[in-house]
């Protein structure tokens, strides 16, 4: 036969109130407790602190716990707090609080936090630190950034701060306002510069400036200053990897002037503050104005060094073509003279062998008749004006072909050529003859009767 009687059961409160009960009795002293504070929740109207403990393993929640600062204890551990650290408790910090167990049947588990010890915070950080960069020197990116080659003008600058910033502020009135007009573009991609949101809004920033890359020549990380705990989160590992991996130089100047943070280390240069940046940026402009004036020096110098050396080449070649004109008409003169007397030597020998000739004819014919006689004078009348007049001819001819050939001789010289348009063309101090001598871009220097002109070959 079935027992129907009701089981034996306690009320919520008794179960709770025994819970209370045994907790009071196990845990009857403080303790340290190490964990990350994932969420202060305090309240200024009331003062006091509700943290959220949490203890992560590779991102994922171990263990987590909510406690409770009262107001009178918060005031003297936030103060204790800020006066090693500088920087007030927040989120995301791992922190040493000593803390005492307490269950309440209406509010749970929970712990109040009595103390705490700043110094670890910072040993905490210091060792995440340590841990970042020998996990990047083991992956090989540490130095990567910093051998990036910078162009020449970083003048195009992706700025990575906050708008109301007073970092942000100086720097652009450094750069805007720098009394050698020197022209920066620059543009802001606003992020939270501290605390734990700082990582993810950092790098969601750099990847949003890594999408526009080409638009760019530097990124710039700027802020003011702030203690240890402020800038913790430029030693986290992701950050750091960010920048070092980042395919454009960085620049750092968060307003710290000592133990470096991870990132400040893997970038590319590391200024104090965003003045020092700004001046940074500036000085390359002047760095590179030296370099333009020297070379401006340089191209001159050589620019006149080359003119004086082609004017004395241009000289020579004109001094050579003339005296060889000058010799070439000489010569042919000499030639022509020598021509002209041949061939009156000829001519009269000629005439001579005919008078010679006719007179034998005359002493043949003597006895004939008078009017034979008058005949044959006649016809050497008449043979000697036909020779007399093939002379003049000859000689009126020869005459004008050396008088032609003196004026092609004279069109010649180089002055008159010019005189008539033409032009001597050389290049690096080379007459050019043919098409085929030049190229696209060479600079070739023009020779005309009055002057001369450099031009740059633009198509052939």
């Amino acid at each position: 036969m079935m027992d129907h009687s009701p089981a034996k059961y306690y009320s919520l409160l008794e179960l709770t109130k025994s819970i209370e009960t045994v907790i009071k009795k196990t845990y009857t002293r403080s303790y340290w407790v190490k964990a990350e504070i994932a969420k202060l929740n305090y309240y200024p109207k009331s003062g006091h602190c509700y943290p959220d403990l949490v203890e992560k393993e590779n991102g994922v929640v171990l263990a987590q716990i909510r406690a409770t600062i009262w107001a009178g204890p918060f005031n003297d551990i936030n103060h204790k707090f800020l006066s090693v650290t500088n920087e007030p408790l927040s989120d995301g910090m791992t922190v040493l609080v000593r803390t005492s167990v307490s269950y309440h049947p209406v509010y749970g588990l929970g712990l109040h936090i009595s103390d705490i010890e700043p110094s670890f915070t910072l040993g905490e950080m210091a060792k995440e630190k340590l841990l970042s960069i020998e996990k990047l020197k083991s992956e090989g990116v540490f130095n990567r950034n910093k051998q990036l080659l910078p162009p020449l003008l970083m003048q195009r600058i992706a700025i990575v701060s906050v708008e109301t910033s007073k970092g942000y502020h100086d720097f652009i009135n450094i750069i805007d306002g720098n009394e050698w007009g020197y022209s920066f573009f620059h543009m802001l991609y606003p992020a939270i510069l501290q605390g734990e949101s700082a990582i993810s809004s950092i790098i969601d920033q750099l990847n949003r400036i890594k999408k526009a890359q080409k638009h760019f020549d530097v990124v710039v990380i700027i802020r003011g200053g702030g203690g240890d705990i402020g800038l913790s989160s430029y030693d986290n590992y992701k950050m750091a990897k960010a920048v070092a991996l980042f395919p454009i130089p960085v620049i750092t100047g968060i307003g710290h002037a000592t133990n470096e943070t991870v990132v400040e280390l893997v970038a590319f240069i590391n200024k104090i503050t965003p003045t020092d940046v700004g001046y940074y940026l500036i000085q390359k402009f002047h760095n590179f104005s030296v370099r333009v004036q020297n070379a401006q020096k340089v191209l001159v110098d050589k620019s006149k060094h080359i003119s004086i050396n082609e004017k004395l080449k241009l000289k020579n070649i004109t001094s050579a073509f003339k005296n060889n004109t000058d010799s070439l008409i000489f010569n042919n003169r000499m030639k022509l003279n020598s021509k002209v007397h041949e061939f009156n030597r000829i001519v009269v020998s000629y005439v001579e062998k005919k008078r010679v000739s006719l007179l034998g004819i005359v002493s043949i014919i003597s006895h004939g008749t008078k009017h034979h006689f008058s005949e044959q004078e006649k016809l050497i009348q008449q043979s000697e004006k036909r020779i007399s007049s093939s002379v003049k001819i000859n000689m009126l001819s020869n005459n004008m072909l050396l008088s032609s050939l003196s004026d092609k001789l004279r069109l010649l010289e180089p002055e008159n050529i010019l005189k008539r348009g033409y032009s001597i063309t050389t290049k690096n101090g080379k007459i050019v003859s043919n098409s085929n001598e030049l190229m696209v871009n060479d600079i070739v220097e023009t020779q005309i009767f009055k002057g001369s002109f450099k031009s740059k070959v633009q198509s052939i």
